[in-house]
């Protein structure tokens, strides 16, 4: 019995032995299986580090570029609102003076007509507002023609220095000679023969 006891022990050992050599082969390839693995990690964490510091280079670049064509964008925003601004004068300009040799036409007074054509500027209707200027001068010409005898007071009408006569002066009520003498003192007094 106690060799069936030192057989039993040995099988025991044996199986123990095996058992241990068994745990640790096991232990050496999940060790090594452990090293590989963290192999692989160590290798996908590099990877993604390269990855995510290319992809922030990136990131930086667009946003430097992105700055560069946002600067470029408003230099040239700025140079088309210039653009845009000059163009409106010379337009706004050439329209002024357009109106005002219109003006000129029955005016007869460059800086009225310039002052007439400033105010018509973004008018409308420019032309019919012109007309109706035109007509309105016309008439109040007409109304100082029939009050004076047909006096153009100056700066009116077709500027052919049309005078009156002495017999015409003459004709005038006193109230009608005292109004031309204070508007026309020049005129006045060559027909009185007081001119100098």
């Amino acid at each position: 019995m106690a060799d069936d006891a030192n057989v039993n022990n040995q099988e025991t050992n044996q199986e123990n032995n095996q058992e241990q050599n068994s745990n640790e082969e096991k232990k050496t390839d999940e060790s090594a299986e452990i090293a590989k693995l963290k192999a692989d990690l160590a290798k996908q964490k590099a990877a993604l580090d390269k990855a995510t510091k290319e992809a922030g280079d990136y990131k930086k670049a667009l946003r430097a570029k992105q700055s560069e064509e946002e600067v470029a964008a408003e230099e040239k925003r700025a140079q088309d609102e210039a653009r845009d601004k000059e163009l409106a004068e010379l337009r706004k300009k050439f329209a002024v003076a357009e109106t005002s040799k219109k003006v000129m036409g029955f005016v007869g007074d460059e800086a009225i007509s310039n002052s007439v054509a400033e105010y018509l500027y973004g008018a409308e209707d420019v032309d019919a507002a012109i007309a109706a200027f035109q007509k309105a001068w016309t008439a109040k010409e007409k109304a100082l023609r029939q009050e004076f005898g047909k006096i153009p007071p100056p700066g009116v009408g077709s500027g052919d220095g049309v005078t009156i006569t002495k017999k015409e002066l003459d004709e005038m009520t006193y109230t009608q000679r005292v109004k031309f003498a204070n508007e026309h003192p020049i005129e006045y007094e060559r027909l009185m023969g007081r001119a100098k």
